[in-house]
C-alpha cells in the first residue's frame, strides 16, 4: 500500500536525518531571495512557491571554488588541493525541473575528465523533490519533454495531498529508499490520492526548432541579430539557470603564494571567448545569443542526447529586459514552414 508523509511529521524526519549524520538543505527565503539552504526545522521551509529564485545546481557546483593552493620557493613549487567538505546531504523539496537539470550535467561532468568534486557532491546527496501542483507563465517543463512530475534526477518524488496535508511517497533509487528506511515509523498506509500535476502547455515544437537549429544555413540567419537586440548580457540567465556550467580558472594571490580557484562565468559576456592576441570569434551580442541557444539545442544534445535545458522559466523570469529561451524558440518557430 503506498505510503505517507504527513506534513506534521516533517520536523520529525528532519530531526531523524540529522541525528543520522545529514546536513538537511531546502528552500529558504532569506532577504526576500528563495534559494536552498540548511534548515533545523521544517516552519523555515519555503514549500508553496511555484519555483525558488536560484536553483539545486549551486549544492554541486558552486558559485566559487578554490581548487588547490601554491607557494614558490627557491628549489620548488609547492601545491595543496583543497577537497570538496565531505558529508551527507538531504535536499527536501527541490522541483522536477531543478532535479532534472543536476542528471542533465551528470554526463558532461563524467566525459572525457571526472570533475570528482561533482561527483563526490552527488554520491552525498540525496534529492527529495516535490512533484508541481501549480505552475505559472514562464513554467515550459512540458515544451521540454519534461513532466511537472518527472522523476529524472530525483532520489524520492513527493506528490502532494489536498489541503497540505501531506505527500505520497514514490521511492526512485537506493539511496532514497535507505533514507526513508530511518523513517518508515514516520510514515503512513493511505490508499489517499494526490493531487494532479500542475498543467504546463506546450508553448513550441521542440523538435522542429532542433531540425531549424541544425540547418546550416541557419547559422547566419538574421533572426539572431533581431531577436537578441534588447539583450543586455548581464548573464542573470546563465547564473541562474540550472544546467549551464560554464566556468573560468583563475589564480589569485602575488609572485610567491597563491590560489587557484575555478568561478562561474557566463557565454553571454564578452570577455568569455575572447584571445590574447585581441581577436573575439563571439564579438556581438547576436553571436554570444547564437551559441547558448546552438549549444543547448544542437551541439549539447548531439554529443549526450540530452536537451541542455530542464524548462524552469528562470532565464524568462528573472531577465531585466524580458526575453529568453521560450520567447526565442518561439520565434523560431514562426519561421518554420
Amino acid at each position: 500500500m503506498p505510503k505517507i508523509l504527513s506534513a506534521d511529521k516533517l520536523d520529525n524526519c528532519i530531526q531523524r536525518w540529522k541525528s543520522s549524520g545529514n546536513t538537511v538543505i531546502g528552500p529558504v527565503r532569506k532577504s526576500h531571495i528563495a534559494a536552498f539552504l540548511p534548515v533545523e526545522k521544517a516552519s523555515e521551509l519555503e514549500l508553496d512557491i511555484v519555483l525558488p529564485d536560484r536553483s539545486i545546481k549551486e549544492l554541486f557546483f558552486p558559485q566559487t571554488e578554490p581548487m588547490l593552493k601554491y607557494a614558490i620557493g627557491k628549489q620548488a613549487i609547492d601545491t595543496e588541493e583543497f577537497l570538496p567538505p565531505s558529508g551527507k546531504r538531504i535536499i527536501f523539496g527541490a522541483r522536477p525541473c531543478d532535479a532534472s537539470g543536476v542528471a542533465i550535467d551528470d554526463p558532461l561532468f563524467g566525459w572525457d575528465y571526472r570533475d570528482e568534486y561533482w561527483f563526490q557532491r552527488r554520491n552525498d546527496s540525496v534529492i527529495i523533490s516535490i512533484a508541481c501542483v501549480k505552475s505559472d507563465d514562464f513554467c515550459m517543463c512540458t515544451s521540454l519533454k519534461i513532466a511537472p512530475d518527472s522523476s529524472m534526477g530525483s532520489d524520492i518524488l513527493l506528490r502532494p495531498l489536498n489541503g497540505g496535508k501531506g505527500w505520497l511517497v514514490e521511492e526512485i533509487t537506493d539511496r532514497g529508499r535507505e533514507v526513508f528506511s530511518s523513517i518508515t515509523d514516520l510514515l503512513q498506509e493511505s490508499t489517499e490520492s494526490p493531487l494532479p500535476p500542475a498543467a504546463v502547455p506546450e508553448k513550441f515544437n521542440l523538435d522542429a526548432c532542433v531540425e531549424w537549429l541544425k540547418k546550416p544555413e541557419n547559422f547566419e540567419s538574421r533572426f539572431w541579430k533581431e531577436i537578441s537586440v534588447r539583450c543586455i548580457g548581464c548573464a542573470s540567465c546563465t547564473y541562474l539557470c540550472p544546467t549551464c556550467h560554464c566556468f573560468d580558472i583563475q589564480d589569485e594571490g602575488d609572485t610567491y603564494n597563491g590560489i587557484r580557484r575555478k568561478n562561474w562565468d557566463s557565454c553571454s559576456f564578452s570577455l568569455f571567448t575572447m584571445h590574447t592576441s585581441g581577436h573575439n570569434p563571439r564579438s556581438t551580442q547576436s553571436a554570444r545569443w547564437r551559441q547558448r541557444i546552438m549549444h543547448k539545442f544542437n551541439y549539447y544534445p548531439g554529443k549526450f542526447n540530452l536537451n541542455k535545458c530542464s524548462g524552469c522559466g528562470r532565464c524568462t523570469r528573472q531577465c531585466p529586459v524580458d526575453m529568453g529561451i521560450t520567447e526565442t524558440l518561439q520565434e523560431i518557430s514562426k519561421l518554420l514552414p
